[in-house]
């Protein structure tokens, strides 16, 4: 298997220190990851319901677009950090149980924090803020703008279109 799954926080911390908070709060260990971004940041550490090491590139989230027109919006485009995450085994049920631990993990231990879980690049499984609380996603759930209706009052924006009405 070759794809990943994705976690997106609305954090105004640095890529260092997101990175820090994993391996000090998780226990995880820097390694090098492909491609050279100096703002990417590579780390690995125990998977939590099967054996082996997770993976995690933590970054700036390149995908959100800056000032979309309504029919290109993205529910991550308001999200500052984007965390590529997989399983070694890159089994797809085992590597999204486990980003799904991760992302419960965060959720409990940085509550202030909103987040996305993307199942791929394109499948919204979950999100999480204050107030609006935990959302669960159908598995057809796009991060696209085809599915605003869906998405649109789980997730954050500052654009008014995005606030809904």
């Amino acid at each position: 298997m070759g794809h990943y799954e994705y976690l997106y926080l609305d954090s105004t911390t640095p890529i260092a220190g997101e990175a820090d908070w994993f391996m000090r709060e998780l226990g995880f260990e820097l390694i090098p990851v492909q491609g050279g971004d100096p703002e990417e940041i590579g780390l690995r550490g125990p998977a939590s319901t099967v054996d082996g090491l997770v993976g995690l590139a933590v970054g700036h989230n390149y995908s959100a677009l800056p000032d979309p027109e309504p029919d290109e919006v993205q529910a991550i485009d308001a999200y500052r950090v984007e965390i590529e995450f997989w399983h070694r085994r890159r089994d797809t049920e085992d590597q999204r149980r486990e980003a799904r631990v991760l992302f419960d993990r965060l959720v409990a231990a940085r509550p202030s924090t909103p987040m996305l879980l993307t199942f791929g690049t394109c499948h919204l499984a979950a999100s999480w803020s204050l107030p609006r609380g935990l959302r669960e996603f159908p598995a057809d759930t796009s991060i696209y703008a085809s599915d605003i209706d869906q998405w649109r009052p789980w997730v954050i924006g500052t654009r008014p279109w995005m606030a809904g009405s």
